[in-house]
């Protein structure tokens, strides 16, 4: 038996034929729904599955289910899309089951954060962890939560928005949600351009003013580390900012879930040091010291693929249980 995992982000769909010991035997990527409205990114879904079912041959009986991560708020349990700050006119959209009605297959809905920890729970650095958080530092900040080996997602599928926490009250910077002061708001591939603006808009020198775009599209995180390796004190003061506000992001997930294994993924840490490196120092400078040594910090293993990879491991631990 197989599961199809579909990854949907902002600019891309990602979807890949995976069987039970996570090998993505066959896979499809394409960009069609790229800033389009509901319809066009369901009519996506769609092609992205059907385009995976035939390249393989496989008869879809043998498909145990399509697992479908989104981006933005998903009532998981529900199947519905709540709102996605990344593709316009999401609004309480029951996702999973237009897609199963289209399809004739099962379909498993939920954040795409939340299936990245499923993922690196059953094939990657969370395996043999027990309780377990995964931690993406990407566009975004965000969290996927693994308690007693399962993926919790609360009351209202929502349990894991992490980066939408206010940790600057007083006249904090403007978040994608809508409040101010976000862990986001910093700790982000989102963060680190808007914190890019700033300093160029305020005249600081910089050689960031090179790669600013009359648009202000968003300055890549690889930009900015890339001056501040060449000498730009603005950039590597930068980084350093978003990796604190990440590290405080951290020591929140020790002090309140107590896992015994954070992974840490997503682009950005593919920044290593100057990120990787004052992050955990300030996770520990905000945690109790009773509990510096009660959890392993470590790194992600699923790379590019954990998107599809998560998703079609939540249908195999689901229609195992």
């Amino acid at each position: 038996m197989y599961a199809i995992g579909i990854d949907v982000g902002g600019t891309k769909i990602a979807a890949g034929l995976v069987n039970p010991n996570g090998e993505i035997l066959h896979r499809f990527t394409h960009r069609a729904h790229a800033e389009q409205e509901p319809a066009v990114v369901i009519d996506a879904i769609e092609a992205a599955y059907r385009a995976v079912v035939r390249q393989s041959g496989v008869n879809p009986e043998r498909i145990r289910g399509v697992g479908l991560g989104f981006p933005g708020n998903t009532n998981g349990p529900a199947g519905v899309v709540l709102v996605c700050s990344n593709l316009p006119a999401w609004n309480h959209i029951p996702l999973r089951d237009i897609v199963a009605g289209r399809i004739g297959r099962p379909v498993i809905l939920d954040n795409d954060t939340n299936l990245c920890a499923v993922g690196e729970h059953r094939y990657g650095a969370g395996r043999g962890a027990k309780n377990m958080v995964y931690v993406t530092f990407s566009t975004g900040y965000g969290i996927g939560i693994i308690i007693n080996n399962r993926l919790y997602v609360g009351h209202t599928g929502t349990a894991g928005e992490l980066g939408h926490v206010v940790i600057t009250v007083d006249d904090g910077p403007p978040c994608t949600c809508g409040k101010n002061g976000c862990v986001m708001a910093y700790a982000s591939g989102i963060g680190l351009s808007r914190m890019a603006y700033q300093a160029i808009d305020s005249g600081a020198d910089t050689s960031l003013r090179e790669v600013a775009a009359p648009d202000r599209r968003r300055i890549s995180g690889e930009q900015i580390a890339a001056a501040a390796q060449q000498g730009d004190t603005v950039a590597a003061n930068i980084l350093h900012t978003a990796a604190g506000y990440g590290g405080v992001g951290l020591s929140m997930v020790v002090q309140i879930l107590n896992p015994e294994r954070i992974v840490l993924g997503g682009g950005l840490t593919r920044i290593g040091a100057p990120l990787w490196e004052p992050m955990q120092a300030a996770m520990r400078r905000h945690t109790q010291p009773e509990l510096w040594d009660s959890v392993q910090v470590v790194p992600w293993q699923l790379g590019d693929d954990i998107g599809i990879l998560g998703a079609a491991a939540k249908v195999f631990s689901d229609t195992e249980q």
